[in-house]
């Protein structure tokens, strides 16, 4: 079995630094806005108070052609969505890092797929190369898709590319070829529930 710790790790927006801030857990606070009827500012706190927590024994899948499964904790995103009440004619939500990376997908297809606000790996505390303190976690879509060190949640009208769109990744379903599963240290064929038919954001 290879080394899970020594995956690649990739942040867009801190691209050509030393390092990755630290984040301060204490005077974090996830906020979730836009399109909704009650804007919130919650800390890790109030998240375990406010919601369910959730446990999830998953796999992730990388563009790059690897892959990853691990036991997850956090919180369903559908569940953080019933406490803002978004408006029905906002069919977006918006993630955006602390560092400014972004992405935009519909909320349906979030909530379908199982995307939760992950806070815990393998029961440890998301490290900051994984995504400290709060990382979103699509399993259904290549996690260019998700957004590490989660700073704002925007439900919107309106879609707009994220970073790795721009660049032409227009499609994050998992695609049906072997990837290297890290855990494991040989290639498998993805999760049938996972292989989608491709995307449509726009």
């Amino acid at each position: 079995m290879k080394d899970a710790t020594k995956i690649p790790m990739f942040f867009h927006e801190f691209k050509g630094r030393d390092k990755i801030p630290d984040v301060d857990i204490v005077s974090y606070r996830l906020v979730v806005e836009g399109a909704v009827s009650h804007r919130l500012q919650l800390s890790l706190m109030d998240l375990e108070e406010r919601l369910p927590v959730l446990e999830a024994q998953r796999r992730f899948y990388c563009v790059n052609g690897w892959s990853l499964a691990a036991l997850w904790r956090g919180f369903a995103l559908k569940d953080l969505l019933a406490l803002v009440e978004p408006e029905p004619q906002a069919p977006y939500l918006r993630a955006t890092s602390i560092g400014g990376y972004e992405d935009t997908g519909r909320i349906t297809d979030l909530v379908n797929g199982g995307a939760m606000l992950v806070t815990h790996m393998n029961a440890e505390p998301l490290s900051l190369a994984r995504g400290k303190p709060i990382r979103l976690m699509i399993f259904d879509r290549y996690q260019f898709r998700g957004v590490k060190a989660l700073a704002k949640i925007e439900v919107v009208h309106e879609y707009r590319p994220g970073a790795w769109v721009k660049y032409g990744y227009t499609d994050a379903t998992i695609q049906p070829f072997p990837h290297l599963a890290i855990d494991r240290g040989e290639e498998l064929m993805p999760e049938a529930e996972v292989i989608g038919i491709g995307d449509e954001e726009v």
